[in-house]
């Protein structure tokens, strides 16, 4: 999570460049050292946790808010939200009042790039002075326990839905090294929207079949989880040669589906134990609208 402290937020003072210059040096060296705290802290992770997943929380800020502050007392250890977290690219005010938002989350907040967050050179700096996540900020890997977290970015300059070249060579050589523990993968465009459910069917990985099948074969190969994606505004789970899919888009942006097909607000909860890991899906008004096991 970026500095509270320091950035964008300061509108004060009218020698905004340096202001915002000498800030920025604070908050990267800040930041370099929380996220490695942080990520400590993760992997020295012993015996069962639990972790919440949700997205496309941007335009209903009441309803995020409310899911976040629900999610928060289940105890989580973390939480990874699926990308979307803005409704307009680079927009500072937006990501100002995001923060102010998830200021409940008080454990580590993992974001996955969207569509809405990044569309160019300009806001993916502006996503980079915002976010404190390892790596290159857009895709990365941390570890809890003995369980590996790869976060993709799905989202390509010129509306390219895939992950090739370097980011798949990167994926490649991360799950060759997994280990034997559970592998989860999280990224915006889900691979497999289900036609006539939502709007992105044709519009998400599958716009792409040959890379979105080259990306399937290399998460089977190596045995992933779980997948979770959002994009499409509702809930949906479906197996893939025992891939688990989860799309799950219901924090707070306007709903794609009727309720029976998934078109509720919700978070996921995610219990990792020893010998089991199990699912809750939870909407809005904290009902369970589906458990199960991975």
């Amino acid at each position: 999570m970026r500095s509270a402290e320091c950035g964008f937020r300061s509108k004060k003072l009218p020698a905004t460049i340096i202001v915002l210059s000498l800030c920025a040096a604070i908050a990267f060296a800040g930041q370099d050292q929380h996220i490695a705290q942080k990520l400590a802290g993760l992997e020295s992770t012993r015996g069962t946790f639990s972790f919440v997943v949700l997205g496309d929380n941007r335009s209903d800020e009441e309803t995020y808010r409310s899911l976040v502050m629900m999610a928060m007392e289940r105890k989580p250890s973390f939480v990874v939200n699926t990308g979307d977290q803005i409704a307009t690219p680079g927009d500072q005010d937006q990501w100002a009042a995001f923060w102010e938002l998830s200021k409940p989350v008080m454990v580590p907040y993992f974001l996955t790039v969207g569509n809405h967050d990044v569309n160019s050179v300009e806001s993916e700096t502006v996503y980079k002075d915002q976010v404190d996540l390892p790596g290159n900020e857009l895709y990365y890997s941390f570890r809890a326990g003995r369980a590996l977290f790869i976060v993709l970015n799905s989202h390509l300059t010129g509306e390219q839905q895939k992950i090739t070249g370097d980011q798949f060579a990167w994926l490649q050589s991360h799950l060759e090294q997994a280990g034997k523990g559970p592998v989860f993968v999280f990224l915006h465009h889900p691979l497999y929207p289900v036609k006539g459910t939502g709007r992105h069917y044709g519009n998400s990985l599958d716009r792409y079949p040959e890379d979105r099948d080259r990306l399937h074969a290399l998460l089977k190969k190596h045995g992933v989880t779980a997948v979770f994606a959002g994009h499409e505004h509702l809930y949906l789970r479906r197996t893939v040669d025992r891939v688990s899919h989860i799309i799950t888009g219901g924090g707070g942006a306007p709903l794609y589906a009727d309720d029976r097909s998934g078109g509720f607000h919700h978070y996921v909860l995610v219990t990792v134990g020893p010998k089991k890991i199990t699912v809750e899906v939870v909407d809005s008004n904290g009902n369970v609208r589906d458990r199960y096991a991975l």
